[in-house]
């Protein structure tokens, strides 16, 4: 009965709810408080965006980032020209005609090209790429208005804005859109207030939240059919962009496609070409990333037929020709970690299974606590015994038989020694590894499991960790990639996308922004200097009420930030800082620029949100006060 009640507050936990809210209620009405708040959408911090007035594109989810700092919707344009009818524009065309339009409607300061009533006098031409077939879809509209977008440098950049009705989770907007290239980024889509507003909220701790509840249960081994060739498939929830075995890998950049040998487990060949999607940067290689369409069971019974996006390289000393990475999982799949070749019998809905009493469902990044001490853990199926990765090791004999000492590292990097009886030993590969009872204390259940301990490598700097295996627990485990701490997850609290932070002895208003991944603070006077072999630097942060604090501290990071188009990627030192929002209190790492030329001094990103609030676009200071200390 312990462990039942154990797996039914895991199932709560994985939604995210007060336990107000859960008790009573059936699975179905907790599931629907995820995704839904107040009449508005929750949308997780990715999502897929469908153009239904785009013919080529209204069933096609494309992959987006969803932004609570970004006051404006971007989509990616190849090809975009402006043509406008007034005299006072003839022999104009590209940046000249866009830069003379910002003058004539005084772009910057002035509505009046928003505000005109016939808006066919200037016209934006422009492509969109298909995602999967790589085909350009030529679309034309009225120019809404100029986006003035703040350079890094001095200036403005101009880029053209219309309006397009964009579609996430069934909900339909017309909204305003600015045209730019976004081929540096990884979303070709962003969304911005100009959706979200009135319409959704989101949770920084969710990828694909609206694609969770419809993901396919497969298991950590699989067989795949691509163009009829058969692949043991395999999963990854470490590595973002899955990977497909393939020879002969020919890119024709110019073209835009990729021309490769397709082998599959048997042996069997098929040469493919495929459209360029990009190419992927590693530290010794670039690699062609592409969509290939995938196919996961029989089609009889409800199969996994989509393409997946994958990038290509020789797999033939690997065990599996497609390994599936957390890109696809998240759009697509629950890994079940303890069986294989579920998709040989009709494959299961998560939101079947989700309220299932027998199922463990777990994140791949977690916190448990092991005899009182708690460190990281992540799924392994790899292994059969559950593991403690612990930092030291030794055997001593007592009168009451073999002992095990070790050190264990918990998640605040504090040391603990314990000492316990050597139940039994066992060998893997050329190690032998003592097993000990341990007590792993999960929310309202106590579990007293035999586990293994292992000592880490010296050249490990990580806490301990533990391995969870399947036969951890009774039922099925099953791994959903899209969020981290499912096992301690609890109710995340509504927050505006403006509210009252205490920084370093100081209050002042920060943004909440789900699309940055680090938080971000204002420095200036910025002096890096070696302290103790260790890199430091001093820094001055002002408010907006003009209050100065200097501030030293060791830097733990060094951030290269993405630039626009025409501008230069630049370096910012990483720091730890200490930041409490109402009654939320962590030390994150933030990264340190001059942000006067922005209205807020500091944005935090998802290293602070994450698994705590979900952020709304339309309103201000819902967790704390607007005052200033």
């Amino acid at each position: 009965m312990a462990f039942l009640r154990l797996i039914t507050a895991l199932c709560l936990s994985v939604i995210s709810i007060s336990p107000s809210i859960a008790q009573g209620l059936p699975q179905e009405t907790i599931q629907k408080e995820l995704t839904m708040i107040d009449d508005k959408v929750v949308l997780g911090r990715i999502e897929k965006v469908s153009l239904p007035n785009i013919t080529a594109l209204n069933n096609i989810g494309i992959p987006a980032k969803i932004d609570t700092g970004a006051d404006s919707t971007s989509i990616h344009a190849e090809n975009i020209k402006i043509t406008a009818t007034d005299s006072i524009f003839n022999g104009l065309e590209g940046k000249a005609l866009l830069d003379a339009i910002a003058v004539e409607f005084d772009a910057l300061t002035s509505t009046k090209l928003r505000d005109r009533e016939d808006k066919t006098d200037i016209m934006v031409s422009f492509d969109l790429i298909h995602p999967y077939s790589g085909d350009t879809i030529a679309v034309t509209l009225p120019l809404f208005r100029l986006a003035m977008i703040k350079s890094r440098g001095e200036g403005h950049l101009a880029r053209p804005v219309v309006e397009l009705s964009l579609q996430i989770a069934g909900k339909t907007v017309l909204t305003e859109v600015n045209l730019t290239d976004r081929t540096r980024f990884s979303y070709p889509i962003l969304i911005g207030k100009t959706f979200l507003q009135d319409t959704a909220w989101v949770n920084a701790g969710y990828d694909y939240l609206q694609e969770q509840d419809t993901a396919l249960i497969i298991g950590r081994k699989e067989r795949a059919l691509i163009n009829d060739i058969s692949l043991e498939t395999s999963v990854s929830f470490t590595n973002r962009y899955s990977i497909l075995h393939a020879l002969n890998i020919k890119v024709d950049e110019k073209a835009k496609q990729v021309s490769f040998t397709l082998e599959g487990d048997n042996k069997q060949h098929k040469k493919m070409t495929v459209p360029l999607v990009k190419m992927l940067k590693f530290s010794n290689a670039q690699r062609p990333l592409v969509y290939i369409p995938v196919q996961l069971g029989s089609i009889d019974d409800n199969a996994f037929n989509k393409p997946i996006l994958v990038y290509l390289r020789d797999r033939s000393k690997n065990s599996s020709q497609l390994r599936l990475g957390t890109e696809a999982l998240n759009q697509n799949f629950i890994v079940d970690l303890g069986n294989t070749y579920l998709t040989e019998r009709p494959i299961a809905l998560f939101s079947s299974v989700s309220g299932d009493k027998t199922s463990f469902i777990m994140s791949p990044k977690e916190q448990i606590t092991i005899d009182g001490i708690t460190v990281n853990a992540k799924p392994s199926a790899i292994i059969k015994t559950p593991l403690l990765k612990v930092s030291h090791i030794s055997e001593d004999k007592k009168d009451t038989g073999r002992m095990v000492n070790y050190a264990l590292t918990d998640i605040n990097n504090d040391v603990h020694t314990l000492e316990k009886p050597i139940k039994r030993k066992i060998r893997v590969g050329d190690d032998v590894r003592p097993i000990v009872v341990s007590e792993i204390t999960l929310p309202s259940s106590l579990l007293i499991k035999d586990i293994a301990l292992k000592a880490m490598s010296a050249n490990d700097n990580d806490p301990s960790r533990f391995d969870v295996t399947p036969n951890l627990v009774h039922g099925s485990l099953l791994i959903n990639t899209r969020t981290t701490n499912l096992i301690h997850n609890h109710a995340a609290l509504k927050a505006g996308y403006i509210e009252q932070a205490q920084v370093a002895g100081l209050s002042f208003p920060v943004k909440l922004d789900t699309g940055a991944d680090v938080s971000s603070m204002h420095a200036t006077d910025i002096k890096a200097f070696v302290k103790d072999d260790k890199k430091w630097v001093s820094f001055t942060y002002t408010n907006a009420s003009n209050v100065k604090k200097t501030l030293t501290k060791e830097v733990i990071d060094e951030m290269r930030i993405k630039g626009r188009v025409g501008e230069k990627s630049n370096v910012r030192l990483v720091v730890n800082m200490q930041v409490t929002l109402g009654s939320i209190e962590k030390e994150i790492a933030v990264n340190l620029r001059d942000r006067s030329r922005f209205k807020y001094s500091m944005i935090l990103g998802k290293n602070f949100l994450n698994n705590d609030i979900i952020v709304s676009s339309d309103q201000q200071f819902m967790l704390t006060s607007n005052a200033s200390l």
